[in-house]
């Protein structure tokens, strides 16, 4: 039985979700901390309450700004960023004195800048387990140049959160292709909950919106006046608005109204994607304004022809119209075995405490 510290970006839900599945999948092998910032520590405390092989510690984490028109706000961000560096080094003492009191045999780390500094401290090795480093060990001459030289800041950002790790685990709603010359990373599906992986998927009369607190007024006026169901998570119990009914925040209830879903429409985020994908269901992707990496998604999205992608401040009845006369044609095509990564991913980090 190994120790495994597990670090992460605190922002939305994706990442924590991914550490669920995974922690989910080594906890009874293996003694689980996880260092949790921001939303993820909500999501995770709940889950991991009272649980014996899981310890969860808090702690400060990145976070982006958005300004008035839900637009990533740098200015801001670049002072959220500035803040948290000024304190990281006395964060960085107390992980890795943690990490030595718990005898940690490895970090597993997912976007997240301050554990791997921490492992470092305390001679811990580390393995990366995220979405993004598909930026840097992936092909992707095929994008149009204004998205190549997104991918390319990217990538400029993914070497400066981390570049010591022992071995990169890629996983994305996509399969890409590797760079030539690509080492020490393994390609693997998303990281699906179980319930994703257990259930029958069947399509229903509903469209499954997901919004977060920055939704632009638009989006609500186009999935209001749709002439089917909209069933809206994210944003809490409202009072219904024209088709949409808003529903609790809930995840059994969610991953209900997902399965039996004729489409969806959110945000860009790879962990949806994936989840939604992996059940065929068809995708209108709507990535948040200055989030280089759901712009590029979406691209893989459309590449896949398994959905399509436009910005928020677009939407209007007409183009969900469209999509929703046209969705049946996305529907059911990816690759349903490398679509579920969750097996791929153990085996990899396996592989590694294997090799220490």
């Amino acid at each position: 039985m190994a120790s495994i510290f597990y670090s992460m970006a605190g922002e939305g839900r994706g990442h924590a979700t991914r550490v669920r599945t995974v922690t989910d999948a080594l906890r009874g092998q293996h003694e689980i901390t996880l260092l949790a910032p921001g939303d993820a520590y909500e999501l995770l405390a709940d889950a991991y309450r009272g649980a014996s092989d899981v310890r969860i510690q808090r702690l400060p984490g990145l976070r982006f700004a958005y300004d008035a028109k839900h637009k990533v706000a740098p200015l801001r961000t670049a002072r959220l960023v500035t803040r948290y560096l000024w304190s990281l080094g006395q964060i960085l003492d107390d992980v890795a004195d943690l990490m030595r009191f718990h005898r940690a045999d490895l970090l597993l780390t997912d976007y997240d800048p301050g554990g791997p500094r921490a492992a470092e401290r305390a001679g811990v090795p580390y393995v990366a387990l995220d979405h993004q480093s598909f930026f840097t060990y992936s092909d992707l001459s095929w994008l149009p140049g204004r998205l190549r030289r997104r991918a390319w800041f990217v990538k400029r950002i993914n070497h400066a959160l981390y570049h010591g790790q022992r071995h990169t685990i890629s996983s994305s709603f996509f399969r890409p292709d590797p760079l030539p010359g690509a080492r020490d990373v393994t390609f693997v599906g998303s990281m699906l909950r179980a319930p994703i992986r257990a259930a029958t998927p069947t399509t229903g009369d509903h469209v499954v919106a997901y919004c977060r607190r920055q939704v632009q007024e638009n989006v609500l006026d186009a999935l209001a006046a749709a002439s089917c169901p909209v069933h809206v998570f994210g944003l809490g119990e409202r009072e219904p608005r024209g088709a949409i009914e808003f529903f609790p925040v809930s995840e059994a209830g969610f991953i209900e109204s997902l399965c039996s879903a004729r489409a969806v429409v959110a945000s860009a985020g790879n962990q949806l994607l994936g989840e939604a994908l992996y059940l065929g269901k068809p995708f209108l992707a709507l990535p948040e304004v200055g989030q280089y990496e759901q712009e590029i998604n979406v691209a893989w999205l459309e590449r896949m022809g398994a959905g399509v992608g436009l910005d928020p401040r677009r939407l209007d009845l007409a183009f969900l119209n469209r999509f929703l006369d046209e969705c049946d044609r996305y529907r059911d095509v990816v690759d349903r075995e490398f679509a579920a990564g969750n097996a791929a991913a153990v085996a990899a980090i396996e592989t590694q405490l294997e090799r220490l």
